[in-house]
């Protein structure tokens, strides 16, 4: 593999683990909020969530098409 794909590899992997910890942290979130406006607050944060989870599909994705292997981290 040249090292331009890998250079780009690297950079989408860094992508996804930021995305992973974005579904983690709105989870987290819509879970513990509460009191009497908790309802629309966890819809907004279950809806970040699927959005990550949406961005780091295509991450995945790409990543694999191009020959890489998706990462499993999570950006601390």
């Amino acid at each position: 593999m040249d090292k331009g794909k890998e250079k780009l590899i690297k950079a989408l992997n860094k992508d996804l683990e930021r995305e992973m910890a974005g579904i983690v942290r709105y989870l987290h979130h819509s879970f513990i909020v509460f009191g009497p406006h908790r309802g629309p607050l966890v819809q907004m944060f279950r809806a970040q969530a699927t959005e990550s989870m949406t961005h780091a599909i295509q991450l995945g994705e790409k990543i694999t098409a191009l020959g890489g292997h998706p990462t499993v981290r999570v950006d601390q």
